[in-house]
């Protein structure tokens, strides 16, 4: 009895999840933790002795400090999940054939999956025949 055999293939282009789009963010309109903590180190030096600061306020102060510093690691184990679902969704491609548009706009090239590169710890790339290409790079995965 003969064994069926099924091919699969996908076309268009592969976009990973990805958090690690390239965002241009000036460094004076970024609030980091440091900036909170000179900023009420700030208010503090210019309170009025004869009229500190009020418990409630300073509490409000502190919870917002301890916000800011929770959604901050939140946002480092957001992005350390993204990078591991997409290195979960480049290693299924380890093996199967891709079609990718080289970085310097020639044509189509195809090629098999030999392995991936993670790149400072936040890019992932497909390396394909000895050529490393990014994820944005495939537009079209067969079996």
């Amino acid at each position: 009895m003969a064994e069926a055999t099924t091919t699969t293939s996908a076309t268009g282009a592969f976009n990973p999840v990805s958090p690690f789009t390239k965002r241009e963010v000036s460094p004076d309109k970024t609030f980091t933790m440091d900036t909170f903590l000179k900023v009420l180190g700030a208010q503090m030096k210019a309170q009025n002795p004869m009229e500190p600061l009020k418990d409630t306020e300073f509490i409000g102060q502190m919870t917002q400090f301890s916000s800011l510093e929770q959604i901050t690691k939140l946002n480092t184990t957001m992005n350390n999940m993204a990078l591991s679902m997409q290195i979960t969704q480049g290693a299924a491609l380890i093996g199967r054939t891709v079609t990718y548009a080289p970085a310097d706009g020639g044509l189509p090239v195809t090629g098999t999956v030999d392995r991936l590169s993670i790149e400072g710890g936040k890019v992932m790339n497909l390396i394909v025949g000895g050529t490393s290409v990014s994820s944005g790079q495939v537009i079209e995965v067969a079996a």
